[in-house]
């Protein structure tokens, strides 16, 4: 589980060989953890293939949203792809994609009926804040940028999320945006429902699946997986997050998630 502090993140070192040995899969958030600045690295891509000669299923989990992630589930040696931090998925099969979602379409369209309400209200009153030009392939929330294209003042999002939370909605932050959703950000919850779709043993994902992050979206599989990781950029978030990776790379970004890969693919061949 997570060791509840920055500071007492164990280094990547630390990880037995035995724990490698008994990995079953890979899960991996995707901005500024798969990519640097927006892109895919060569190397990052070559990771990605070796998790999978190595026979193991490798899944993507992201607040980007359900269009983006039909997208990666194409392009990328991966088994599926969490969207919207938890709100829906997409499974690779052999004959195309195959589209989840965690609620009714009543209970999704109620919610973002008033999502859409405290974004206006949102905007309108904190004129830093800009929705993200995604919002047609969004099914389960609203993202504004905070990092990606423009950098706003923390104060300027902390006001933000309280304004979301007094809306009775839910809002996080990752490295580049802040969600607002009528659900609470659940990508373990989002990981489990794929991996039982595409016939996985979901049972497993706390004690034998990686998973790899960077962000205050990535605290709750932090605080689930015993065998979380962050990438050395998550040290930046200081006390905004809720639960620490139990161990920490070297490198930050692309660099940290190849680590991992290369920790794990050494490991399994002692």
């Amino acid at each position: 589980m997570s060791l509840g502090s920055g500071e007492r993140c164990l280094p990547l070192g630390s990880v037995g060989a035995d724990r490698w040995r008994s990995v079953l899969g890979v899960a991996t958030d995707l901005d500024d953890t798969l990519t640097h600045h927006g892109e895919l690295t060569a190397a990052v891509l070559g990771a990605l293939e070796e998790v999978r000669s190595l026979g193991l299923p490798c899944v993507v989990a992201t607040g980007r949203s359900l269009g983006w992630g039909a997208v990666l589930a194409r392009v990328l040696p991966v088994r599926a792809v969490v969207t919207e931090n938890g709100g829906a998925y997409v499974l690779r099969e052999d004959r195309g994609l195959r589209v989840a979602f965690m609620e009714p379409d009543d209970v999704r369209d109620e919610g973002m009926r008033r999502v859409g309400r405290c974004v206006e209200e949102i905007v309108d009153r904190l004129p830093a804040l800009r929705v993200v030009h995604d919002p047609a392939a969004r099914v389960t929330d609203v993202a504004l940028d905070i990092g990606e294209r423009t950098t706003v003042d923390p104060a300027v999002v902390r006001e933000a999320l309280a304004m979301v939370s007094d809306a009775g909605l839910h809002g996080i932050t990752s490295s580049i945006h802040m969600h607002v959703s009528y659900r609470r950000a659940d990508k373990v919850g989002g990981l489990r429902a794929a991996l039982g779709a595409l016939g996985l043993d979901a049972s497993a994902l706390d004690e034998r699946w990686v998973y790899v992050g960077d962000s205050p979206n990535d605290a709750g599989a932090f605080g689930a997986m015993a065998l979380s990781f962050g990438v050395a950029g998550v040290r930046r978030f200081g006390g905004r997050m809720p639960s620490w990776p139990a161990y920490v790379t070297v490198g930050d970004g692309p660099e940290g998630f190849a680590e991992v890969v290369a920790a794990l693919r050494a490991g399994r061949s002692e």
